[in-house]
């Protein structure tokens, strides 16, 4: 399988939407509860269910709820015109900063409780 450009994907997502003149109904305000929904539509799927019968869960169903998630992201970063990899890859400096290996290696507790 070729790995496939973000950026590609990113104008994707775009032109879907504008082929539809949908923008006109994504306020931050129902990109937020969308988000949302479908965050939700992914923990409905282990909803009940203990680690074993997650493990059964349908790899399609959590496929299409991750690319809904990823999509509503793409939509609100290009709202506020944040580019969504290097705000990532900025999260994960600051979290590395955070949570330093020496302190935080197999330790759940937050940054501010770490000795």
């Amino acid at each position: 399988m070729s790995k496939i450009d973000f950026e590609h994907i990113r104008e994707q997502i775009i032109k879907f939407r504008e082929d539809r003149n949908w923008k006109q109904f994504h306020t931050i305000k129902d990109l937020l509860l969308g988000l949302n929904i479908e965050l939700a539509e992914l923990q409905e799927l282990v909803l009940w269910k203990n680690q074993s019968e997650i493990e059964k869960v349908d790899k399609g169903k959590i496929e299409e709820e991750l690319a809904d998630i990823f999509i509503f992201l793409v939509y609100l970063s290009e709202h506020f015109d944040v580019d969504l990899l290097k705000a990532v890859d900025k999260k994960i400096d600051k979290n590395g900063r955070k949570y330093p290996v020496e302190k935080s290696f197999g330790n759940s507790r937050k940054y501010n409780e770490l000795e």
